[in-house]
C-alpha cells in the first residue's frame, strides 16, 4: 500500500480514535527493518517486499499530528500493518511448493485446507467489529487506533500501538518450552474469550473460516502424505521410520477419529496460537489473528502446548494444563461439551489434527525457511500422541 494511502486512511482513524475531530496528519514515517527479514524471511513471499514509499506487512512507524490548529505537534509510535489482497493460499503456500519441489497431486489452493490461509481481512475484523463489543478478546490486544481498506487494491491496513516490554514472545521461534503457570495464566485467559463464543456465535458466521469437518479433512489426505512423505526425505532425524508411519496411520483413518471434532461445541480460535504470536506484558497480549476461524476450543489448546511444552514432558504436567483450561471454560459458564471425559476426548482427537496440518505444515514451511523450532515442536507432538494415544 502506497504510504500516501496509508496516510490518508490514518489520518481519519486517528479523529476518531483519540476523539479529536479536527485532528491533521502532519506526517507519517516509517520502514520496515531490514532485520525483519533476515528473521523472517518469508515475509517478502507472503506480503511483498517492502520499500519507503510502498508498505507491506508489518511497518513501524511514526504519525505526527495536530488535535487542534494551534495545538501543539504530537508523536505517536504506531505498527501499520498492511495485507495483500489475496491470502497465504494463493501466494505463500504455492511459491513454497514449487520451489520446495513437494509433489503433490493438484494445485495447493484445489485443497479444502487453503480455505484457512484464505481472506486476508480476519485480522481486521476482529479488531474492528469484535473486541470493541468483547472485553474478555480486548483485553488481550495491543490498542487499535483504526483499520481500513484501499478499494482500488483490496488491501488492507490495520494502526496498532507499538508495544514494547513483552515477555515471553518470541517471535523467531528460538527460545523453548515455558513455565507451567504462564501457560496456565494463558490458557484462562482463552477460556474466557471462548466462553463468549461458545456454540458457533453467529458473528463468527460471515467473516471467520469455517470449522473444518471430518469430510474435508479426510478429502486433504493426498495433502498430508504429500507433507509427510517429502519429509521423510528431507529430514530423515525427524520425519523417522516410526513417526512416518504413524502420521500414515492417521492419514488413513481420518474418517474415524476425526468424527469426534464434528460433535464438538466451536468457538472463536486464534488459529495460530503459539509463542511466536502470545506473550505477557502487563498480562496477556495475543497477536496476529490472521488465521482467525470458527474451530473447537482445543484447537489453541492444542498448538499452545505442542509449541510450549518440552518433547520429554511428562503425562501429570499435561493433564494440569488439559484440566486448567477445561476449568477455566466451567468458570466462565459454559455448560456444554466441558464434561472431563468429553474434554479428555476432544483433546486426544486435536492433537491428531495437529499431527498432520500443523506439525505438517511446519515441515513444509522448513523446506524453503531456517525454522529453529520445527524439530522440538515435532518431537513433542509425537510425545503427547505417545502419552494419549
Amino acid at each position: 500500500m502506497r504510504r500516501s494511502v496509508v496516510a490518508q486512511k490514518l489520518e481519519p482513524a486517528l479523529r476518531q480514535s483519540l476523539q479529536a475531530p479536527a485532528l491533521t496528519l502532519l506526517s507519517l514515517d516509517g520502514e520496515r527493518p531490514a532485520v525483519n527479514e533476515e528473521r523472517e524471511p518469508w515475509v517478502p513471499i507472503k506480503y511483498g517486499p517492502a520499500a519507503h514509499d510502498d508498505w507491506f506487512g508489518v511497518v513501524p512507524a511514526v504519525a505526527h499530528f495536530r488535535r487542534t490548529a494551534d495545538a501543539s505537534a504530537e508523536a505517536l509510535d504506531l505498527i501499520v500493518k498492511v495485507n495483500p489482497k489475496e491470502g497465504m493460499a494463493k501466494n505463500f503456500m504455492p511459491w513454497i511448493v514449487e520451489q520446495a519441489g513437494v509433489k503433490l497431486d493438484r494445485p495447493y489452493w484445489h485443497y479444502r485446507q487453503a480455505l484457512e490461509f484464505g481472506r486476508t481481512d480476519r485480522e481486521r475484523h476482529v479488531y474492528s467489529v469484535l473486541a470493541p463489543r468483547t472485553p474478555s478478546l480486548s483485553a488481550l490486544l495491543p490498542r487499535c487506533f483504526g483499520s481500513a481498506a484501499d478499494e482500488a487494491t483490496g488491501e488492507g491496513v490495520l494502526f496498532l500501538e507499538l508495544v514494547t516490554g513483552l515477555r515471553l514472545l518470541d517471535a523467531g521461534g528460538v527460545e523453548t518450552e515455558w513455565p507451567a503457570e504462564p501457560i496456565d495464566e494463558v490458557l484462562r485467559a482463552v477460556a474466557r474469550w471462548q466462553a463468549d463464543f461458545w456454540g458457533g456465535d453467529e458473528r463468527l458466521l460471515s467473516w471467520a473460516a469455517p470449522q473444518p469437518t471430518a469430510a474435508d479433512v479426510a478429502a486433504d489426505a493426498p495433502l498430508w502424505r504429500g507433507i509427510v512423505d517429502d519429509a521423510r526425505t528431507r529430514y530423515p532425524q525427524i520425519m523417522t521410520d516410526s513417526v512416518h508411519r504413524r502420521r500414515c496411520r492417521l492419514i488413513d483413518t481420518i474418517a474415524d477419529w476425526h468424527a469426534v471434532k464434528d460433535r464438538l461445541p466451536s468457538t472463536l480460535a486464534h488459529n495460530d496460537f503459539n509463542p511466536r504470536n502470545v506473550g505477557f506484558r502487563d498480562g496477556v497480549l495475543v497477536l496476529d489473528w490472521e488465521l482467525a476461524q470458527r474451530n473447537s476450543a482445543h484447537r489453541d489448546l492444542v498448538e499452545l502446548l505442542t509449541f510450549a511444552l518440552s518433547p520429554a514432558v511428562e503425562r501429570a504436567r499435561v493433564d494440569r494444563h488439559v484440566e486448567t483450561h477445561r476449568a477455566a471454560l466451567v468458570a466462565a459458564g459454559v455448560a456444554t461439551g466441558v464434561d472431563r471425559d468429553s474434554w479428555l476426548e476432544g483433546f486426544r482427537c486435536e492433537l491428531k489434527v495437529e499431527a498432520i496440518n500443523r506439525a505438517g505444515l511446519q515441515l513444509l514451511f522448513g523446506a524453503k525457511f531456517p525454522l529453529p523450532y520445527v524439530g522440538r515442536m515435532n518431537a513433542t507432538i509425537e510425545r503427547l500422541l505417545d502419552l494419549y494415544g
